[in-house]
This record gives structure tokens, sequence and C-alpha cells, in this order.
């Protein structure tokens, strides 16, 4: 089927937004962007390049946790020994905790005493935990990730790309409790007769970005190998982008490049009905109907997180040539894919506006001879034609027949009787 006229679509989109500016330039060696309800990366700069991630693993040691045991679970602290550079709660051992406020400390000042227990207590061991991880990101095809520890150590084979740890944060933030705690700006946290104040590291929390847009995640990293990494969250309009940046040279780098990114980024999509209900999109024939034709209209709207300004088109799939009445409104015919830039965003059910009663007989007979007056005007007389012989001939043979018929009933005449003198 042919895609639906500029026209129509008129009725089904709205006016193209002005175009996106420039792609900005990040101090990073490497960045990246994706919008999360569709994955589309929107900028990359070495997406995949291999690189390391800090604490910005704790996004993933989250999520597999999370997946494996309720918030209100209670955990004992594990025995962890970290180094004098670490960031840590302070857990004393034998400490219980639970599961959501160990999470909460993992994001917030990014704990590592807090992920350690997350993960033994979780994993069984944190070796399992890690197996746990690595599984994780194979399932979301990860390809550039893998992971050692779950706290963000450097060490050779742990490592990721911007654009998969674009793809965790934006998982991360698909959950309602990591997207809740990763916007909050402190907390505070008891633990028997302990109470813990935390404060979030990522200092870009709150920054207001053009046409209503905010910064509301999402989590830091650094080591002295890796450098300063930040997954970064805006949400505008119902559309949330995720940033990353990796191997920041400062706190001021990385966070004047996620600003920057997320300042841009927000601005490209919008979340928009790009088809509405009961729009007209094509008109089929029908036969034997008290109508012609009808008109076939889409049966629900259709909103989806589409590129500013890029053209909206359908496409017919399956609509009938013909329709054979009695039709009720509402009756499927066919379906209408629903493209965006030319690519696919879903697909609506076409049905009939109107019913379509069937005709009588002689409205029928009357109909096809005013569509095909001449033909059955030649097929009438030829009729008639035929008729008049057909009754000229037999009233022929029934003279005929009847003549006959009265001579051979007429009795012979007697002779004449003689006489004789």
């Amino acid at each position: 089927r042919a895609v639906i006229g500029a026209a129509l679509l008129g009725a089904l989109t709205t006016a193209p937004a002005s175009a996106a500016t420039a792609s900005p330039s990040v101090t990073a060696p490497a960045a990246a962007v994706i919008e999360t309800s569709t994955g589309t990366v929107v900028f990359s700069k070495n997406g995949s390049q291999e690189r390391g991630m800090a604490s910005t693993t704790k996004l993933m040691t989250a999520l597999v946790a999370l997946d494996r045991r309720p918030l209100d679970s209670v955990l004992t602290a594990s025995n962890y020994r970290p180094t004098a550079a670490e960031t840590r709660l302070g857990l004393h051992s034998g400490e219980r905790m639970t599961l959501a406020d160990l999470v909460r400390a993992m994001m917030l000042p990014s704990a590592n005493d807090a992920a350690q227990t997350v993960a033994q207590r979780t994993g069984g061991s944190v070796a399992r935990f890690v197996q746990l991880m690595n599984q994780r990101a194979k399932e979301e095809g990860l390809t550039h990730t893998r992971f050692t520890n779950p706290v963000g150590l450097d060490s050779g084979a742990h490592h990721t790309s911007a654009i998969d740890l674009a793809r965790i944060g934006a998982l991360a933030f698909d959950n309602p409790f990591l997207r809740a705690t990763v916007r909050r700006r402190s907390i505070t946290l008891t633990s028997g007769d302990m109470t813990r104040t935390l404060v979030n590291r990522n200092t870009t929390l709150g920054v207001k970005l053009p046409g209503g847009g905010v910064i509301n995640g999402m989590k830091t990293g650094h080591t002295n190998r890796s450098g300063y990494a930040l997954v970064g969250s805006a949400t505008r309009g119902g559309v949330t982008v995720v940033s990353v940046v990796l191997g920041d040279p400062s706190e001021a780098a990385r966070d004047a490049d996620t600003v920057k990114l997320l300042r841009w980024a927000s601005g490209i999509f919008q979340r928009k009905q790009v088809v509405r209900e009961a729009a007209p999109v094509a008109r089929v024939a029908v036969e034997h109907g008290k109508a012609d034709g009808v008109q076939l209209v889409t049966q629900a709207s259709l909103t989806r997180v589409v590129p500013r300004g890029e053209p909206v088109t359908l496409q017919q799939v399956g609509v009938p040539g013909v329709l054979q009445a009695p039709i009720r409104a509402g009756t499927k015919a066919g379906s209408a894919r629903v493209l965006v830039d030319g690519k696919l965003v879903g697909t609506v059910p076409l049905v009939t506006a109107a019913a379509v009663e069937k005709q009588s007989l002689p409205a029928a007979v009357l109909s096809a001879i005013g569509d095909h007056w001449q033909g059955a005007l030649v097929a009438l007389l030829l009729i008639l034609s035929g008729t008049l012989t057909l009754v000229r001939a037999r009233s022929t043979r029934l003279a005929r027949t009847s003549r006959t018929s009265t001579r051979s009933a007429t009795p012979p005449a007697e002779p004449a009787e003689r006489t004789t003198a």
C-alpha cells in the first residue's frame, strides 16, 4: 500500500520544530547519551571504547541485588577491610541493615562496605555475585562490560563503555526505588542506636534545563586510574535522557560535561500523540450496500517519544480492496504502520467509521441498471425481441394445427340417390 499523503498527515502530526543545535563538545575522552524509552543513542564520543568505570559499577550491583531480594530484607554487615582512600558507611561487624538502606548508602555517598555486604549476603559470596553481574550484562547485550568486583575498584578486566554504561543507567532509572533514591540530595539512616546522615555526591542534581527539564540523577565514580565518571539523567516533558562521561580530569570537568550533554539532549525528543483516534486514513468500496464506500479510521490514538520535527507517515497494511455489505461500524479492516523518520514506532488497527446496510433486491437491480444502463438496455431489447419471435412462431404453429384439425373433423359428402323411371 502507498504511504498516506501529506494532506492527511497534516491532521495527524504537529508542526515541525526547529532543527536541533549541533552536538556539544566535551572534555571527557569517552561519553554517550541515550533516550531511555527507545534506547536511541543520540550522542557518542568513543562510545564503545572500554574504560574503567569506578563506582558507577554500583548501579549494576544494585540492579542485581534488587532482582534477588526484597527491599525490607535485613542483611548482616560483612567484615570488609577498605583502604584509607575508599568511601565507606562505617558498618560494624555484625551490624544489621535493610537492603533498601544499604542500597541508599551505595548510591548517595558510594559506600564500598555497603556494596560488599549487599554482594556477599545476596549472592552467597562476592565471587558468585560478580558472576550474576556479568550474567546480567550478557543478558542486556552489554558486549563491552565486564565486572570483577561489586564496588568499582580498578583492575585490568573491570571495564565498560560509555554506551553500555548509559544502558545500565537506563535500567536503573526504570527501577522505581532506584529512581527515587538517586534524586535525593541526602538521607538519614537509623541502625539500632546509630543514626547516619548521608549526602549525595552528585552535585549536578536539581540543575534546571531549558523547557522545564531538570537533572534528577544518577551516580558518580572516581579512581586515580579511571578518572572522574558520572552517569547523569534528566527528564523533560515525560522524556528521560541518560548521559555518561568517563575519564574526566576533574569533578568540575565531569559536572560541566554532564550538564552540557543533558541540556542539549533533553531538547531533542518529545512525547507526543503521533496518531489521533478516529483519524481518517482510507476509503474502501462497498458492494451490495446502500452506500458505495466506507471510510476507514484509526481505532485508537498512539503516543510515542519521537525526535522533534521528524515527519510522521502511515502505511496501510492488509486493507481490503472492497467490502461486502452489510457492515457494522467499527469493523476491523487492516491496520496502519506508523513511521517516524522512516522508522517503525507502532501499529494502529483500522476500522470502519460507519455502518453500511445491505441493499434490497429491487434497489440492487435498479442500481445495477443504473450502473450499467447501456448493457442492460441492449440485453432487455434482445430479450424482448427473442420473446416476440418465440410468440409469433408459436402462434403460427397453433394456427396451422387448428386448420389441419378442422379439415380432418368434416365427414365426406354422401353420393346423390339415383331414381329410375
